[in-house]
Parts: C-alpha cells; structure tokens; sequence
C-alpha cells in the first residue's frame, strides 16, 4: 500500500515537472508575426515622405517594409495600396499606352445562330484620336 501510494507521488510529481517544462518553452517562443510598431512608423515616414515628393515607387517600397513590420497597421496597408495604383498610373503614363488584354472580344451572335444586330440610325459616329481602349473582361 505504502508502495502504491508513493508511485501515485512520484507519478503525479513528474506529471507535474512537465507541465512546468512546457509551460515555460511555451513563453520563450517567439510570435509567428513579429511586429514592431517603431519600425513601422519609420518607414511610414520615409514612404509618405517619397509619396508626397511624387516618388511612387520608391513609397510603395517603404510601405511595404511597413506593412511586413506590421501587419496590422491599416495605416500602412492603404498608403500601400494607393502607392502600387500612383506607380502604375506613373508607368502608363510614361509608356504612354495602356496593355490591354490579347483575350478574343466574344460576338453578340456567337453561338446563337442569329443575325447581327442592325446598325443604329443616323449619322456615323464622330471619329475619335486613336487611343487603346482597356476591354472590360470577366477577371476585373
């Protein structure tokens, strides 16, 4: 009896160690996402900075070590997004076109056997300057 009651210690001791073991590994480990706000602050700074100087890209770059820094920060995220549109808008605008997608433009006919539609009455339309025209597609 003596003997059972000292393995039920012994067994509830070492029951007891390990729980205290994990316990203290759980509260050394690390975060699985670091955040530092000072970090992200900085970089908010230099990257509204570069943004407000009309350096698009070199924001974008900024707000995105923000946003890896902290990504909470709401802040961060929609200087981010409006500094990626400010960059492309940059890059159309330098390029001077605009990619439009090389997907085959479907006829109002195809696939239904109709006749095409007749054309609208009245005088043709007024010419406009050649400029691409982005189709609207099912993916945007």
């Amino acid at each position: 009896m003596r003997r059972a009651r000292l393995v039920v210690v012994v067994g509830l001791l070492l029951a007891l160690a390990m729980a205290l073991a994990l316990a203290v590994e759980a509260e050394v480990q690390k975060p699985a996402v670091c955040i530092d706000k000072k970090l992200c602050a900085e970089k908010l700074r230099f990257g509204i900075e570069a943004f407000n100087r009309g350096r698009y890209s070199e924001a974008k770059g900024y707000f995105r070590e923000a946003v890896q820094a902290d990504p909470g920060s709401a802040t961060a995220w929609a200087y981010y997004d409006l500094s990626i549109m400010y960059d492309v808008a940059e890059q159309v605008k330098r390029a001077g076109t605009v990619k439009v997608s090389s997907a085959p433009v479907p006829s109002a006919t195809q696939g239904l056997g109709a006749a095409a539609p007749p054309a609208p009455a009245g005088p043709p339309p007024a010419t406009q300057p050649s400029r691409p025209v982005v189709v609207d597609d099912e993916g945007c």
